[in-house]
């Protein structure tokens, strides 16, 4: 018999197999906390009903207060009632030493099984008001500021992506620190296939970008910034990755290719979407609004420098000089291209190769995850 301490894993998705459900993370949490010595138990819930009820008030929402917009899912409290009971309902509950809520912890606070829960997000809510969020009906963004600090303080530890996240729950909730860790997410690709790229030493420099939201992700200004760099002399191509429909900026450049969206759960999409980290030279998200973006990660992983913005929890994932540069919020297109071209005149970029391939090894990797979370429950435990 096992003496392996089980956590039962809270989640919609199926954590074994979907490779897909928030861009690969579910998939990869539960392989690190196996990695770090636990069995873990699957705590599925979906309730029909009470799907149908939230999508019955958002129409009302809709048709009363157009201009606002009610946060769903998570954040609505007669559904997170609802898988509550489903929740409480799995038999494989009772076989649980702790349930991890995985951006589901609002869920935790109207269980009735008392078990210890692990709380796990990329944010404090406050930090998500039009920031993320916008245009939200007041008493939607009430009910989800008490849930989201309610179950950050009745947790029996907290986990986020990130420190600017770490300190939302200390600043707004109060929470006490010893049960407050940072560990930064790792990338959504197997370790075993990660395909490290080459530093740029001339020629053709091939410029990345990954997000399926283009307006957030700083679409505009990543084309903006290839052209400054080919105006200035530089044979600059970006490969475009994540959005379903090819933006209308990029349909008459060809010096960018589209890819579009690639399903990891599809081997064909996983094999191209490697190979585009092989190829490049430098990941370009000029992003708005980043709680911690897992492509940072897989960047570092291919050792590939990253030039963002520093917002959110941008700074954990991209650090100045050490593997790219997050720049200032609001930075033009040509604070980019100008970084880009130092960086290279100044052939930086080999450092900038070595530097991301060292953080990948020792923060952003999820086997560096993996020791912190045994690290966090080992202490909490003792």
């Amino acid at each position: 018999m096992s003496n392996k301490k089980v956590i039962g894993f809270v989640s919609k998705e199926d954590p074994f197999h979907d490779k897909v459900a928030w861009s690969g993370t579910v998939y990869k949490l539960r392989e690190a906390i196996e990695m770090a010595g636990f069995e873990v138990r699957w705590i599925p819930f979906n309730t029909r009903m009470a799907n149908k009820f939230l999508d019955y008030s958002v129409k009302i929402q809709n048709r009363v207060f157009p201009r606002k917009k009610l946060l769903t899912r998570f954040h609505f409290r007669p559904v997170v009632k609802a898988w509550a009971k489903e929740v409480d309902k799995c038999p494989e509950v009772d076989e649980c030493d702790f349930l991890f809520f995985p951006l589901t912890a609002q869920i935790a606070i109207y269980t009735k099984n008392g078990k210890p829960f692990i709380n796990l997000s990329s944010y404090a809510f406050p930090d998500m008001v039009d920031y993320y969020y916008h245009h939200i009906a007041k008493w939607s963004k009430t009910m989800a500021l008490e849930m989201d600090a309610t179950a950050a303080q009745k947790a029996f530890i907290n986990i986020r992506s990130s420190k600017w996240a770490n300190d939302g729950l200390i600043n707004y909730y109060h929470c006490d620190r010893n049960k407050c860790h940072t560990l930064e997410f790792g990338p959504n690709i197997d370790t075993k296939d990660i395909r490290k790229g080459q530093a740029y030493n001339g020629g053709q420099l091939r410029i990345f970008f990954s997000g399926r939201d283009w307006i957030r992700k700083g679409g505009n200004i990543a084309v903006e910034t290839v052209s400054i760099l080919r105006s200035k002399g530089i044979d600059a191509r970006l490969i475009v990755a994540g959005p379903k429909k090819c933006p209308e900026i990029c349909k008459d450049k060809d010096y960018i290719d589209f890819i579009g969206y690639l399903n990891k759960n599809n081997a064909d999409d996983y094999n191209k979407y490697l190979g585009l980290y092989e190829h490049a030279h430098l990941m370009l998200l000029p992003t708005r609004a980043e709680c911690g973006a897992i492509v940072y990660s897989e960047a570092a992983a291919a050792g590939i420098p990253c030039y963002t913005y520093l917002t959110g929890g941008a700074g954990d994932y991209v650090v100045n000089g050490v593997n790219g540069y997050a720049l200032p919020e609001g930075s033009p297109a040509n604070a980019f291209a100008e970084q880009i071209l130092y960086d290279i005149k100044t052939n930086r970029m080999p450092s900038l190769h070595e530097g991301a391939l060292n953080l990948f090894r020792d923060k952003l990797s999820w086997e560096a995850w993996s020791k912190g979370f045994s690290k966090i429950m080992q202490e909490a435990t003792a």
